[in-house]
């Protein structure tokens, strides 16, 4: 376990959005939020134990009844809005200025933020800022791209709209096969190439061989190579790519991430998981009541062996120790 000088620090990033059919394409009427008060629980079971949270909100969750709801009921709690960062989530397809030329649904292609053009990327951007900045009474500095979808304009956008800090970048993936980026080159490595921060969700390539945990974090694109060679080794070597998440990875791979990225160098993690999932039916990953208490009480025993056994620190995205103060 690590030595307290060394204590590493976790970050609670919720996805926090609206509900919508995850296999029937991007709707922009599908803005319904009904789990504002199994979030608001979530948020103050995880004050309790001392975790503090970073909500990323996209548009459609900051303007409904109970986002508003839950956003207001954090701010009211003195102790409760210490522990919760406010944040963006750019989900372009319910944010307006919504296009004209989609009534429908939106191409795949345009689900990803970073594909628009710059000025509608910029616009749609801006809209939610005033939008978290009005509901949440602060301007959000922490940016998360819905699908991930940073591109080539986002950079200029964040710096003009005052952001400080980027957590889009999924780590060891590939998603040019559906219009998205490709982070297959990346692992989890900070970096700050200008004024932003960029802090990418933590994932692992998982294996029982330490040799091959090292190589691929060393070398993130061999994980997506497609030659016959390539899938013969990771197939022998046991190689998965795990998410620092409760959706879809069990208590034990969260931990076993956590400890094989500590050993790899790295000091800050992400947890990260999608708001419908903390209600029962709303997202692939939780289809049940009891599923439901399964997945909550999971986000709590992790953060609890974050805390007590693995003697980590609890912190909100913006005070990432290569932020300065004076910026926030």
């Amino acid at each position: 376990m690590p030595s307290q000088s060394a204590s590493p620090k976790l970050a609670i990033v919720i996805h926090t959005e609206e509900e919508f059919d995850w296999n029937g394409g991007f709707n922009p009427t599908a803005t319904e939020v009904s789990h504002g008060a199994e979030l608001l629980a979530a948020v103050e079971n995880l004050k309790e134990i001392g975790a503090k949270c970073t909500l990323a909100m996209d548009y459609a969750f900051v303007t409904s009844e109970q986002g508003l709801q839950c956003i207001n009921k954090i701010n009211a709690d003195d102790e409760l809005i210490r522990h919760v960062e406010f944040a963006a989530h750019l989900h372009p397809w319910v944010n307006p200025p919504l296009s004209t030329s989609f009534t429908d649904k939106v191409p795949e292609q345009f689900s990803y933020p970073g594909n628009l053009p710059e000025d509608e990327e910029y616009n749609k951007l801006s809209t939610l800022t005033k939008e978290i900045a009005k509901a949440a009474k602060q301007s959000p500095v922490t940016y998360l791209a819905g699908r991930y979808g940073i591109g080539k304009n986002t950079p200029k956008i964040l710096k003009k709209l005052g952001y400080k800090i980027d957590v889009s970048i999924s780590p060891f993936v590939d998603y040019t096969h559906q219009y998205g980026p490709n982070f297959s080159r990346y692992n989890n490595d900070e970096f700050s190439p200008n004024t932003i921060l960029y802090w990418p969700h933590t994932s692992a390539i998982v294996s029982p061989f330490p040799f091959a945990r090292k190589y691929f974090n060393h070398s993130p694109a061999a994980y997506t190579k497609t030659s016959f060679w390539s899938k013969v080794m990771r197939k022998i070597v046991r190689a998965k790519l795990h998410r620092l998440s409760p959706e879809g990875f069990s208590l034990t791979d969260m931990q076993n991430v956590t400890k094989y990225q500590y050993e790899l160098g790295q000091r800050c993690f992400i947890l990260s998981f999608h708001s419908p999932s903390v209600k029962s039916g709303l997202t692939p990953y939780v289809e049940s009541t009891a599923q439901a208490v399964e997945f909550n009480q999971k986000v709590l025993a992790y953060a609890n062996w974050f805390k007590n056994e693995f003697k980590g620190e609890f912190i909100k995205v913006k005070d990432h120790p290569q932020v300065p103060h004076d910026t926030i």
